[in-house]
């Protein structure tokens, strides 16, 4: 099967000129989904709902400059590649800042292909710089590992919460995996809002890949964060599930061996190492005490947390 790439979005906030509308039909003639804003604060609320894989800021936008250094200093979307829309004139003043929070300069003389040529670049240089997930834009297994490892090294009251999907495969199979990803991105949505709104800018969320996530958060929170994505997560993933099979309370379909069997409906699992009780020093003995913590949580049924309690591995 022949698999169709997903349509590259770019996130622009803007005053509305013809400079702006120009830029924007050059990138929409080319494929790309540009949707825009005017206002800094409802732009930043859309990036945790529906992240770009790059964002455009023009500084004729109120709040420019903190909009980007909001952006810069999120410790989940932070690695988004975000280009600087200006005008040359204004190259001078923006030499003296001394920490200008952006990854590449676009002059609103540039001509089409000039923009196109920007636009591709910081695309690639994402995509071998970054390892982020293609479906959810969450930061993946490199940078992960390496915030588990600092996590770790700052010895500070911190959680490590691995969470993946329990049935995903039966869903997936039951309804498809165009409703399978959407279930993915829509649990991507669930976290991140909710670590972010509850820990803020101490906060974490990874993307595995596929059904499983990864995000760090303070100890002293870790309880209500896990709560609030799991009754999220059950109030929501009701939408993805047919009404016959929401009422029985099972999905039919066919085990690893092809075999038909009934299987519990899509929920998740959380397991949590809470660095303040349990000592860890690499990430691999992390994942060797969640993967043990994971079993026992899922013998539970139904979404669910378990934080660990040992004193050491």
């Amino acid at each position: 099967m022949t698999q169709v790439s997903p349509v590259k979005r770019i996130l622009c906030l803007h005053k509305e000129d013809h400079v702006y509308a120009s830029i924007k039909q050059v990138l929409s003639d080319k494929g790309y989904f540009v949707y825009d804003y005017t206002d800094a604060d409802t732009a930043f609320a859309h990036i945790y709902n529906e992240p770009p894989d790059i964002i455009i800021v023009s500084t004729k936008t109120h709040k420019w400059e903190e909009f980007m250094t909001r952006i810069k200093n999120d410790s989940v979307y932070k690695h988004l590649p975000l280009i600087l829309l200006t005008r040359e004139e204004n190259l001078a003043s923006l030499l003296s800042f001394s920490d200008l929070l952006c990854d590449d300069i676009l002059f609103s003389t540039a001509r089409p292909e000039e923009v196109l040529l920007r636009v591709r670049l910081r695309e690639t240089h994402s995509t071998f710089d970054l390892d982020a997930n293609p479906l959810t834009r969450l930061p993946g297994n490199y940078t992960i590992m390496a915030n588990i490892q600092k996590t770790i090294m700052k010895k500070d009251h911190f959680s490590l919460c691995y969470l993946d999907l329990d049935n995903f495969k039966a869903f997936n199979d039951r309804y498809g995996f165009a409703r399978g990803d959407e279930a993915i991105r829509m649990t991507a949505r669930i976290i991140t809002n909710v670590v972010y709104r509850i820990s803020d800018s101490d906060g974490f969320v990874g993307h595995v890949g596929g059904d499983d996530f990864f995000f760090i958060v303070p100890s002293q929170v870790t309880k209500e964060c896990c709560e609030q994505i799991i009754q999220n997560f059950d109030l929501v993933i009701s939408t993805l599930i047919n009404d016959e099979d929401r009422v029985r309370g099972y999905i039919e379909s066919k085990d690893r061996k092809g075999i038909s069997q009934r299987f519990p409906l899509l929920s998740l699992s959380i397991a949590v190492i809470d660095l303040s009780v349990t000592q860890i020093k690499h990430p691999g003995e992390a994942s060797t005490v969640a993967g043990e913590l994971k079993k026992a949580v899922k013998k539970l049924g139904g979404s669910n947390y378990m934080i660990n309690r040992r004193t050491s591995p």
